[in-house]
């Protein structure tokens, strides 16, 4: 089978046999009808016009169903990852193909309701190195659950006119230069530097904080964020201690202000659009929209680190296949699809960091419009680290939110959001 695209001409009893093969299941249950319909969990919804990634997502899976003639793929709209978790728990039997972030799989995988990969891959000959980041940074208890589609890294994002306006000439790349912006951009109904700790949006509490600077910060450039497992916590005291002094310094600096404590992802958006914000570390893939909201007046840089050059926690979505789904054979052909340098070429129009290193050769590449992406894929090979999660991870990011809000409103010691989330976390993974 080519990785590039399902192959149209195996005949359905070769496609079938081959596949109930791999995944132990008897020939036809593979394809249960002359034409099957899979089910596909996506938080980007079809409907939606004005999303470049949705309308990517619509063009890819219109080319596989020009390619695979028997397969028809619908979409599950779910906005907030919510569905395919629940799915996963009650073992049912659709979504047959479920996108998952890197943070949730090891969630994912302790339903039991994930397929492994590995057999399907070798069978296929899917090149596990046409990556960004190695295929093998992705496994989960050793095995691999899903392909990778995109990556996210955090990134520096900034109101040209602010700096101008301060005379300030160059991003910061440091917390401690972060600090300094304090006294020069934050002033009345303006912020230097939001820190986004508000226990909404994303999937669970904080996803925002954790994202974009407490991962990154308690990982450092070598340390494990949680054990391999996905239960017991994987980094230091001295670096959980690093993270909250250093949010706690920014604070007290008035780089950041006690009304990003209620931000997410969608408050700190409408700051950064509004211009309330001057600075924040953000997201890759909103960067597109918010520019086009402030025109000529927006700019992005590497995030900040504790040391110029730090790694960074890399995360994305893979896509995996329901252990318990009956179409297994069609729900792969398309995960496989997905995931191909072709399919990656449209996803890429979209704004994504996509995946493939060979889908960079695409003529898309070459135009002023991937001139960003470019810039992010280079971040991600260079300072990007894909890092282990809990199977617990929300509850954990809203333990970590929780945690720090009360140290910035009490102003508590940095060892009370150690001792807080350490205890908290002990007793949710107890109770999991």
């Amino acid at each position: 089978m080519n990785e590039q695209k399902p192959a149209p001409r195996t005949t359905r009893r070769t496609f079938v046999t081959g596949v109930a093969a791999v995944l132990g299941a008897p020939a036809g249950r593979a394809f249960a009808q002359a034409t099957e319909t899979i089910t596909y969990n996506s938080f980007l919804d079809p409907a939606n016009t004005t999303d470049p990634r949705a309308a990517a997502q619509t063009q890819m899976i219109a080319a596989f169903e020009a390619s695979q003639p028997r397969v028809k793929v619908r979409v599950v709209v779910d906005p907030a990852g919510q569905n395919g978790v629940r799915a996963a728990r009650a073992k049912s039997d659709s979504p047959d193909v479920i996108r998952v972030n890197n943070f949730q799989m090891p969630e994912f995988v302790a339903t039991g309701s994930v397929l492994a990969l590995d057999e399907l891959i070798a069978r296929d000959k899917v090149d596990t190195t046409d990556w960004l980041i190695g295929l093998d940074q992705t496994r989960v208890n050793g095995k691999l659950w899903g392909l990778q589609q995109d990556y996210r890294i955090p990134i520096y994002v900034y109101r040209k006119s602010k700096f101008d306006e301060a005379k300030i000439a160059t991003p910061p790349r440091t917390y401690q230069e972060v600090g300094a912006l304090g006294p020069v951009l934050t002033k009345q109904n303006q912020m230097a530097y939001a820190i986004p700790i508000g226990l909404s949006g994303g999937i669970g509490g904080a996803q925002a904080f954790m994202e974009f600077i407490v991962s990154s910060i308690v990982a450092g450039n070598s340390d494990p964020f949680f054990v391999p497992t996905g239960r017991e916590i994987g980094f230091s005291e001295k670096r959980l201690l690093l993270a909250a002094s250093t949010v706690k310094e920014l604070f007290q600096k008035k780089a950041a202000t006690p009304v990003s404590l209620q931000f997410a992802y969608n408050e700190l958006q409408d700051a950064l659009r509004a211009g309330t914000v001057a600075s924040a570390t953000f997201a890759l893939y909103r960067y597109r929209g918010l520019k086009s909201a402030v025109t000529n007046d927006l700019a992005w840089a590497p995030a900040p680190s504790m040391e110029p050059g730090d790694k960074h926690a890399v995360y994305g979505f893979q896509l995996c296949i329901n252990r318990h789904s009956p179409r297994q054979g069609g729900a792969w052909e398309l995960v496989k699809f997905m995931t191909s340098p072709a399919a990656q070429a449209l996803a890429a129009r979209g704004g994504e960091v996509v995946a493939r290193a060979s889908a960079y050769k695409d003529a898309y590449f070459k135009t002023a419009e991937a001139e960003d992406q470019l810039g992010w894929k280079s971040l991600v090979e260079k300072r990007g680290r894909m890092v282990n999660y809990s199977i617990i991870q929300t509850t954990f990011n809203q333990i970590c939110g929780e945690a720090f809000q009360r140290m910035i409103l009490k102003d508590l010691a940095p060892a009370a959001v150690a001792h807080e989330v350490r205890t908290r976390y002990a007793d949710a993974l107890a109770k999991a």
